[in-house]
């Protein structure tokens, strides 16, 4: 018979690395820019609008 030992993990703690920090900040700077490059352009097409 074995005996296994689990090691119970607080989620909130979590771990962190410079690599997961590194992509997580440019995964936020794309999805930043990504968003204001469809705001602008969206704003463009109503530039001329009056109502």
């Amino acid at each position: 018979m074995s005996k296994d030992t689990v090691i119970a993990r607080n989620p909130e703690k979590g771990t962190r690395d410079d690599l997961t920090d590194l992509l997580r900040e440019g995964a936020k700077r794309l999805i930043a820019e990504a968003v204001d490059a469809e705001l602008s352009a969206t704003l463009a097409q109503f530039a001329g609008y009056k109502g």
